[in-house]
């Protein structure tokens, strides 16, 4: 840690997608700034996505117009700034007689929708546009997809939105690509204690790093961006007297391809709706939607959240799923807002997705980011930084997050990157795709002439070795789930990571972990995980 730039202009508390984007925009406007993450940057909610970057159209239900219209906002500009992390995605949703909401009023949602859109392709790179919603027949939509029940079915409706393959890749991103304007970030280190001294203002943070070494930070303002801990930090805080944090349950499977090419959107028994989404050759199933009661830290999936899914599948398509099918299990928390004096309930699919920006009035500087969502998170960092600017003073810069892409998205296009990779490297288009699609403009270093494929998936997705060794060498890789989960993805993909160093015994993944993890005194650890 650079002592001598202390006190920060800004602690950010919180390393998942609201930290990131905090962290990335607070840092082109020039402040001086550090970023605080108890575990590993992207490891909470941001890592339990439905790996979607939507406009909500289910808001629509609730007349929140705004949100919506911010959602498909922040999705064009993300198209923009990360071009080759998303993916165009439809959205295939059958309409039945009994259907609620039936066609004529789900066309009108999506022709609302289109229109809230209506600048969805501005500047969008041609080939992630996409195109207004259509209707499909009865049997156009049985064609499309087999498995949906024939009885009672009229037709389908398909919209479109886009897929985050690997969200928890995007994130690191953004931290990243402020760290190398100059900001500062540390994962593994636990704020314990944020106080504030009333005649200088200014803000003491104390947390215990990797090593358990208690350290100090001081700063001049504080955001608590902690999601789901964020009423946990700091207890004295009274920007939670007025409202609170529920905690929404989410639980997602992975199994083997159940679908097409397109997502297919499914209702259950109580109205709700969840999604089974084509993902890297594999189905994800999800998401649960409920308040869950216990300490975040606690979170474990309850085996009932699991078998509810599964029933839900039998319900919406003409498969039955049994348990043994689920190759891989992952769920998380969702922050939501709530009014403090709101009578609690276990029905968090119905709450609102908005974001709060609070304030302490007994802490001057000290801000709380409250709910939100990863598609509207740079525009929630935007609002939040602007009082974070004006309370500071001084003549920082205004916001250009809107338009200043990420280290990994600054080329012109991916059609043109491909072809000067390929020309200058001289690998396959497959190899050169395959590292745009996971690093975009950084596949450059990625790619080496002698490289090897040190561990090969079970979807037949390859990795090598020159991108291993430089993400341990440039991306803080402190433990393996690091590395295979949050860098890489190799271990997101249904399989464990037991499997993963078994099936690679004798490649050199399995000595690049042991060699990241002895630097940094954590070898028995390392040694226990690889087997």
């Amino acid at each position: 840690m650079n002592e001598a730039r202390q006190p920060f202009d800004l602690i950010i508390v919180g390393g998942g997608i609201s930290g990131a984007c905090l962290l990335w925009d607070s840092t082109l406007r020039g402040m001086n700034v550090l970023l605080l993450e108890k575990n590993d940057f992207a490891s909470g909610t941001t890592q339990a996505t439905s790996k979607l970057i939507h406009g909500g159209l289910r808001y629509l239900k609730n007349f929140e117009f705004g949100l919506v219209r911010e959602s498909l906002r922040e999705r064009r500009i993300l198209a923009r700034l990360a071009p080759h992390s998303i993916r165009p995605m439809p959205f295939l949703h059958p309409i039945y007689k009994n259907s609620k909401p039936g066609r004529f009023v789900f066309a009108i949602g999506l022709w609302l929708y289109d229109l809230l859109s209506f600048d969805r392709n501005r500047g969008v790179p041609r080939h992630l546009r996409l195109p207004r919603h259509r209707w499909l027949s009865r049997q156009e939509a049985l064609q499309t997809e087999p498995s949906l029940h024939a009885d009672g079915l009229q037709g389908a409706y398909v919209y479109y939105d886009y897929q985050n393959v690997n969200p928890e890749r995007l994130c690191c991103d953004i931290i990243f690509s402020a760290v190398e304007r100059g900001a500062q970030a540390q994962n593994y280190t636990q704020v314990k204690e944020i106080s504030r001294d009333p005649l200088s203002g200014i803000h003491t943070v104390s947390g215990l790093n990797s090593d358990g070494a208690m350290v100090n930070f001081r700063s001049r303002s504080v955001i608590n961006a902690a999601g789901p801990w964020a009423d946990m930090i700091g207890r004295a805080d009274s920007s939670f007297a007025k409202k609170r944090i529920v905690r929404s349950m989410g639980i997602h499977l992975i199994t083997q391809n159940l679908v097409g090419e397109q997502t297919v959107v499914l209702h259950r028994k109580d109205g709700s709706h969840f999604f089974i989404v084509p993902w890297r050759n594999y189905s994800l199933i999800g998401t649960t939607d409920s308040v869950y009661e216990g300490h975040p830290d606690q979170f474990k999936i309850p085996e009932s959240e699991i078998q509810g899914l599964l029933d839900d599948v039998a319900h919406g398509l003409n498969i039955k799923l049994k348990r043994s099918d689920v190759l891989s299990v992952y769920g998380g928390l969702r922050p939501l807002v709530e009014e403090s004096r709101a009578v609690k309930n276990h029905d968090s699919y119905s709450k609102s997705r908005k974001t709060e920006i609070e304030t302490d009035p007994g802490r001057p500087g000290y801000f709380s980011v409250l709910g939100g969502k990863y598609t509207t998170s740079r525009h929630l960092a935007e609002q939040t930084i602007d009082r974070v600017a004006e309370f500071l003073g001084g003549t920082f810069k205004p916001c250009v997050t809107a338009n200043t892409p990420l280290r990994t998205g600054d080329f012109e296009s991916q059609t043109i990157l491909k072809q000067k990779l390929f020309l200058e490297k001289q690998y396959s288009r497959r190899r050169i795709e395959t590292m745009i699609s996971r690093y975009g403009l950084l596949a450059e270093r990625m790619l080496s002439p002698e490289d090897k494929v040190v561990a090969t998936l079970d979807n037949g997705e390859e990795y090598f070795g020159t991108e291993i060794a430089t993400i341990l060498k440039t991306e803080m890789v402190r433990n393996p789930s690091d590395l295979l989960l949050r860098r890489t993805g190799l271990g997101t993909a249904g399989q464990s990571f037991e499997k993963i160093l078994e099936t690679n015994r004798k490649a050199r993944i399995r000595l690049a972990l042991r060699a990241a993890i002895a630097t940094r005194k954590q070898y028995s650890r390392a040694v226990r995980i690889a087997g």
